[in-house]
């Protein structure tokens, strides 16, 4: 399968993870859809980078760079389980007749557990941007990058962080991670778009941070050798 429809079907996985965290907006059957439809996109994922797994099984992280990904994935696969066993926990619609017992515990460990699961896609997307961004510019036949294209999309990563760190205290991201109880309830019915500006910002921030945190180490090693 070509890299750029597995990139699509990635992306959707991203969105579908994006608009599960508008709960009280969806409702909880599309909310369980929408989460057990991600879930198969991320069984597809696995799937098709499953050579990866044993390549570093054996191999293990080579530099800094190697052992960052590793890390990144590792709790990647650590919060998307807590999500999809908790799903199975908590669950009132798909899954309800499983004899598992819900609990508030549980319900506060999906929603600690999304966030993160959040944050590091973001990061996971961003230590590979140059790589994304590479393969669309092939597929899209821009050519290679020029110096002034590059300082404009640099100034417009740099314009939507900063509206990520505006949008991490706005959404209280940093109480949802570390699951602290928060009166920080969002108003659908009047601000639904702004909710998911305000998420999108806070996942290209996180994109920005991986992808420069790679670049950083790249100029690093160059400059040493």
């Amino acid at each position: 399968m070509p890299f750029q429809v597995r990139l699509l079907m990635n992306a959707v996985a991203g969105g579908l993870l994006l608009a599960a965290l508008a709960y009280d907006w969806l409702g909880n059957l599309a909310h369980e859809l929408i989460g057990t439809a991600m879930f198969a996109l991320l069984i597809f994922h696995n799937t098709f980078n499953r050579r990866w797994y044993g390549s570093t099984a054996r191999k293990g992280g080579r530099d800094l760079r190697g052992w960052l990904n590793i890390v990144t994935i590792g709790a990647l696969a650590a919060a998307m389980l807590s999500l999809l066993v908790t799903s199975l926990i908590i669950s009132r619609s798909l899954f309800s007749l499983l004899p598992i017992a819900s609990s508030f515990g549980a319900r506060q460990l999906h929603a600690q557990a999304a966030y993160w699961a959040l944050v590091i896609v973001a990061v996971h997307v961003g230590m590979r941007w140059a790589m994304i961004m590479a393969s669309m510019r092939a597929w899209l036949r821009l050519g290679a990058p020029s110096v002034g294209r590059t300082w404009i999309l640099r100034a417009l990563a740099l314009a939507v962080a900063a509206y990520g760190v505006h949008s991490w205290m706005v959404m209280g991201t940093g109480s949802r991670l570390m699951a602290e109880m928060t009166l920080n309830l969002w108003n659908f019915e009047e601000a639904a778009l702004r909710f998911f500006l305000h998420q999108g910002a806070i996942v290209a921030l996180f994109v920005s941070l991986g992808h420069y945190a790679i670049r950083l180490m790249q100029l690093r090693r160059n400059g040493a050798s």
